[in-house]
């Protein structure tokens, strides 16, 4: 098509596209140019436009952020011909999904001229670098006068080595609950403290938000002047906060954020989440809260206000930070907009429902494999986009944290650590449970390829729960120190996790245990948070242990510049299942070594003349405080 405004001459070359000395702009930014160009029948032909301008959305871009690519023509283009490429140098990069090339979309014209529109989405976790647009119209590319750049950053926290928290994932209150403490001792909420030191607890994080609709909910079990959250995790963080100091921890505070349990389904306050059925083809409303509820984003920032300004919380979690696994399409129309995905024609006139429906479809039935990939990357960019905008808008200034799914790195379920990370986050607790002993492997192959060592803090944690920690011939506390070490040693290429998180005291005292103690779960934690202070040398004290099943050699070796004082070592191992004091010929525990000088290392040789039940737990503690827990699992 030739536009009547053109001024033609015949071309008796086929020379790529070139719009001349065009100048990347911002959009109020006008400047007069030439193209050569295509029409839609594919002759050649010079076309002049007055102006014409190809304007980017921003010239930098964070993994959570689109680039959308605009041109102005006063002439009209095949809107089927136009399209653009991304290139590293001079290596064309494929676009998210796969997509070589990214189409163009005619828009509606504005003050008389035609307008194209593109939009890029990062690939994840794209590597850093300066990146080319290139266009293109008919197959051949418009050479720009001045090369359309834009460049690609990412956010990185402070680093952090050997973090150990322990969280307590409770609605009820503690207030009146009876707990026994290690040893044996009873004083009731404080226990869940000691057990949180016994384990050797850097960080004690507390489920404090969350909104429910069970039906036995009074308005008793709600706070008074914001009854849309619950009263008892604000109450047990009442309860904890000013305690877990006089325990040498710090305390971080998390909200439950868009998931309500209960069978009544999402408050009349919040807007629900919209799934879809592919056996019926119907929508239904889901007990997600939906991502684009203005109210529930705005009642979490007050609350995440009041976080940042409690002297005695240290951390600011987030939790369900994501849709369900399939809802979230009553968001369709804000998708579509900002992913650039080719909608039928009618789409404009599709009521809200049909829109959703159609991209349900495409997603559930259909299957797109493009459309999919650009769901998944827009949830996760919508979720740390509302993480973003929380920090901002409650002036946080306090580490935060996400937890995060174990599987694909996130990505089936709209996560991405790296996202998050641009978004302002400093810590990603990765969720390594809902696993069984084969898939846990998979699910470390995923990480380790997807996310290095230096891109970010991750922290991996498991489930006190039997069914979850199975295994051919571990028992559930002895899985849960094997996934563990093999979490944080095979989670990231090049390196190790910065910590571990232990889920949760609740479960532990009164969930799932398959017939085994709270002390079996706390020490396999706190022998797997020691082997991760070895290997990223966050203690100066190292244990080996050397031999056979009745003589062995301890080896305490001291990795610092000061002396280690009043060592003491007590020896425990599993009976039928359960942590008992190991029984040993010689010495007789507990040993007490008097001192360890710097760079200096004891040896120890214990004998039994029976051989000791596997595995061996050995308790090292320092000058009466720090203990470390050391598994012998060989």
């Amino acid at each position: 098509m030739t536009h009547s405004r053109l001024v033609q001459r015949t071309v008796m070359t086929a020379l790529c596209t070139v719009l001349a000395a065009t100048a990347v702009v911002s959009a109020d930014t006008y400047i007069q140019d030439e193209v050569t160009g295509y029409d839609s029948k594919g002759k050649v032909e010079e076309l002049v436009i007055e102006p014409s301008f190809v304007i980017l959305s921003r010239d930098t871009l964070y993994h959570h952020e689109t680039i959308e690519v605009l041109i102005e023509s006063e002439l009209y283009l095949d809107p089927d011909s136009v399209t653009m490429r991304v290139y590293n140098g001079e290596q064309s990069i494929p676009c998210l999904g796969g997509e070589k090339e990214l189409p163009f979309q005619e828009q509606i014209r504005r003050n008389g001229r035609y307008r194209y529109r593109a939009v890029f989405l990062p690939p994840w976790n794209q590597p850093d670098g300066q990146y080319e647009i290139r266009l293109e119209y008919g197959g051949n590319r418009m050479v720009t006068g001045k090369p359309i750049l834009f460049t690609m950053k990412r956010r990185v926290p402070p680093e952090l080595h050997g973090l150990s928290v322990v969280d307590l994932e409770m609605n009820g209150s503690i207030l009146t609950k009876n707990v026994t403490g290690p040893g044996g001792r009873k004083k009731g909420y404080l226990s869940l403290l000691d057990w949180a030191q016994y384990m050797g607890a850097d960080a004690l994080w507390i489920l404090a938000g969350e909104t429910t609709t069970f039906p036995e909910r009074v308005a008793s079990d709600t706070v008074r002047n914001a009854p849309w959250w619950d009263a008892g995790p604000l109450e047990n963080l009442d309860l904890l906060k000013t305690r877990a100091l006089d325990y040498g921890m710090d305390t971080g505070a998390y909200i439950m954020c868009f998931y309500v349990p209960g069978s009544r389904g999402v408050p009349s306050r919040y807007e629900p989440g919209i799934g879809y059925n592919v056996e019926t083809d119907r929508l239904y409303r889901s007990r997600f809260i939906s991502l684009g509820c203005e109210q529930r984003i705005q009642d979490i920032v007050e609350l995440v206000r009041t976080f940042q300004n409690d002297p005695h919380i240290r951390y600011i979690g987030f939790d369900f930070i994501r849709t369900g696994r399939g809802d979230g399409y009553e968001l369709a129309p804000l998708m579509v907009r900002e992913t650039g995905i080719r909608t039928p024609t009618e789409w404009d006139r599709m009521s809200g429902p049909e829109q959703s429906r159609w991209l349900a479809r495409k997603i559930e039935v259909e299957k797109d494999p493009i459309v999919l990939e650009k769901w998944r990357w827009w949830r996760a960019r919508t979720a740390a986009r509302i993480i973003e905008r929380i920090i901002s808008e409650a002036h946080v200034t306090k580490p935060v944290w996400v937890y995060t799914l174990g599987w694909d790195h996130g990505r089936e379920h709209g996560q991405d650590p790296v996202m998050f990370f641009d978004a302002g986050v400093t810590i990603d607790a990765v969720m390594l449970y809902e696993s069984d002993r084969f898939q846990f492997p998979r699910m470390l192959d995923q990480w380790k390829r997807y996310m290095k060592a230096g891109q970010g803090n991750i922290l991996i944690g498991n489930c006190v729960d039997s069914r979850l920690l199975d295994s051919e011939s571990l028992s559930p506390p002895q899985e849960l120190y094997r996934r563990n070490t093999a979490g944080y040693e095979g989670i990231l290429k090049g390196g190790v996790a910065s910590g571990i998180f232990f889920h949760d005291l609740s479960r532990a005292v009164w969930g799932r245990k398959g017939g085994f103690f709270m002390l079996d779960f706390a020490v396999a934690h706190g022998s797997s948070v020691y082997h991760l202070l070895r290997e990223s040398g966050g203690t100066d004290l190292v244990v080996d242990m050397t031999g056979g099943e009745r003589s062995r050699y301890i080896v305490l070796k001291n990795n610092g510049m000061a002396e280690i004082k009043n060592v003491v070592i007590e020896a425990y191992t599993w009976e039928g299942g359960n942590t008992v004091p190991a029984a040993y010929d010689a010495p007789l525990f507990p040993v007490v070594v008097p001192k360890i000088p710097q760079f200096g290392s004891v040896r120890i040789e214990i004998r039994s003349e029976t051989p000791v039940q596997k595995p061996l737990v050995f308790l090292v503690a320092i000058d009466g405080g720090k203990r470390y827990y050391v598994m012998d699992m060989k």
